[in-house]
């Protein structure tokens, strides 16, 4: 036993690679015993049967899966993005008076987004403590632009906000937000919702008001993204599945899901709240 280890029992198993006979090691204290197959019949030659035969492979099998069964959830829990609770969420900020000079000392806190429809990407500090800085949100603004017709509006700061606490939880502050949709027109709404119900578009969307974006977040599977953005507890929440992607918006607070994956009993949800 190494030093520093636990002075538990433990099983180990080896093989005898010639007749592959197993072997067991059993601490006894700090007496290590190796008693292998063939030793154990010269020891008790009425009880080494082919049933004890049998059965001492089964539990040499046995110990090998338990014994893989760590490392197995070890790596499992290493690609499985953890949700940093503990964070202090980040408050709505305040727009500076006109013609105010910004403030020179604070946090800063930034976003980083791809659009995938126009390939535009932005990389930008949008707020210095509690302070939103206008030319940045302005910047913001023509990046989430309606991209069918160019179109832009002034978006809630909060829903900046939102996504910089959303990367935060996921433990990817400096990571990037792919966007799926952003603003959209009332026009482009309705053209969307005559393709129809399959889209899951909403009558009086979030999205005409500035206050949505429907995101991805590459190494982040849809569902724990759509986690996430619930513990927040921050505005609605839309899951799509199908399409993977989820929507994030700054109106009330409420959850809906779209195109979930139908059980074997053929029943899903469909609610139309985008």
């Amino acid at each position: 036993m190494r030093n520093g280890e636990s002075d538990s029992s433990e099983v180990i198993l080896r093989m005898n690679t010639a007749v592959l006979v197993p072997t067991f090691t059993a601490l006894s204290g700090r007496t290590l015993i190796l008693i292998d197959c063939r030793t154990f019949q010269a020891l008790c030659p009425r009880f080494y049967t082919g049933s004890f035969r049998r059965l001492t492979t089964g539990l040499s099998l046995l110990v090998l899966l338990c014994l893989s069964l760590p490392a197995s959830a070890a790596r499992l829990r290493s690609h499985t993005p953890r949700m940093h609770m503990e964070m202090t969420l980040l408050e709505p900020g305040v727009m500076p008076e006109p013609d105010a000079e910004l403030p020179s000392e604070g946090r800063s806190y930034s976003l980083r987004m791809a659009a995938e429809h126009t390939g535009e990407s932005i990389d930008i500090v949008y707020r210095i403590g509690d302070t939103y800085i206008p030319d940045a949100l302005d910047q913001l603004n023509h990046f989430l632009r309606d991209h069918r017709t160019d179109e832009v509006t002034q978006y809630d700061p909060r829903e900046f906000d939102l996504l910089h606490n959303l990367m935060a939880r996921l433990g990817r502050s400096n990571g990037v937000v792919h966007v799926v949709c952003g603003y959209r027109t009332a026009e482009t709404n309705e053209l969307l919702r005559d393709e129809g119900p399959h889209t899951g578009v909403a009558e009086h969307s979030q999205h005409i008001e500035g206050h949505a974006i429907d995101i991805r977040v590459p190494g982040v599977s849809t569902a724990q993204l759509r986690n996430a953005a619930l513990s927040l507890d921050a505005g609605g929440v839309g899951y799509y599945p199908r399409s993977q992607f989820v929507h994030v918006d700054v109106g009330p607070v409420r959850e809906w899901s779209f195109g979930v994956m139908p059980r074997r009993h053929g029943r899903h949800r469909r609610k139309l709240r985008a």
